[in-house]
């Protein structure tokens, strides 16, 4: 399986976040200069000297990128074993929708992944437009996701709840803005864990561009699984950077890797160390 690399070129956040390791200039932008600490960084902790940073490099930093996947029942049957031998530390398995639906196989794919030793947890897809005439509607979603959660419970050392927000009102961005709040908020008091938000530029512009400065900036204290990609086309950073927010601390780069263990298609994350430190449930 593919493995994040930075090498000379590249930009973005982990390059400044490296940068900054190094203690050369954080703007982003690997360049000769880059490549030269990288170099000496590599030379004087006995790694590979190629100037290029990739799981070793980055690792011995103390900012390692991590391989993920996410997935539900349109994924059908999957080998665990065969998914964590190959390189993939953590998965998002979705666990619920709306007020009623819970994804089939959530349980076995839930406790299945936990026992190959991954690093797993559970995500809901909002539907803010749905239900709206009923006033209590968001926390039933809320209640929802949790009843689904609490059969395989959430435990320290899983990942903290994912909302995708893919959904909403056309017509209300401040709605859907509030309603998202809404629905984190319960969330995280009920679990005690801070959720993630799980969106892409596509649906920030058509449900939540428009809302309150205010509000966005409150969802935006939230961290981010930005996605976007083109199939194909690799890169160290989004095609798009995270709107509203200031990084990405897990990024979808693919909706079409081949994982091993995982028949078909299957989408693949980058999860940075921020992420790691503020995603996995503690004590």
């Amino acid at each position: 399986m593919k493995q994040y690399t930075l090498r000379k070129g590249d930009r973005g956040q982990e390059v400044a976040r490296m940068q900054r390791v190094l203690k050369v200039d954080d703007d982003g932008i690997f360049g000769s200069k880059t490549e030269s600490a990288v170099k000496q960084y590599q030379l004087a902790n006995q790694l590979v000297l190629d100037g290029i940073a990739g799981q070793n490099t980055l690792g011995a930093m103390g900012i390692p990128v991590w391989l993920g996947i996410d997935v539900s029942s349109h994924n059908g049957d999957i080998d665990w074993d065969d998914v964590a031998a190959a390189g993939v530390k953590f998965v998002w398995i979705k666990a619920t929708e709306g007020t009623t639906h819970t994804n089939p196989g959530f349980e076995a794919k839930f406790r299945g992944a936990r026992d190959a030793g991954l690093i797993v947890g559970g995500y809901h897809f909002s539907r803010p437009d749905t239900n709206i005439s009923q006033k209590d509607d968001v926390y039933n979603e809320a209640q929802n996701y949790l009843n689904a959660m609490a059969k395989v419970g959430i435990r320290c050392g899983d990942l903290v709840p994912a909302m995708d927000l893919e959904a909403g009102l056309k017509t209300d961005d401040d709605y859907n803005a509030n309603w998202a709040l809404k629905w984190l908020s319960f969330v995280q008091c009920s679990v005690r864990a801070r959720p993630i938000v799980y969106t892409a530029k596509w649906a920030w512009d058509l449900y939540l561009r428009k809302a309150d400065e205010g509000t966005l900036r409150s969802l935006c204290d939230y961290p981010v699984w930005w996605a976007s990609y083109k199939n194909g086309d690799v890169r160290s950073e989004p095609h798009t950077s995270p709107l509203g927010w200031d990084e990405w601390q897990t990024w979808q780069w693919s909706g079409s890797s081949s994982v091993p263990g995982v028949k078909g298609k299957c989408d693949t994350n980058w999860m940075n160390s921020d992420g790691i430190s503020q995603l996995i449930v503690g004590e």
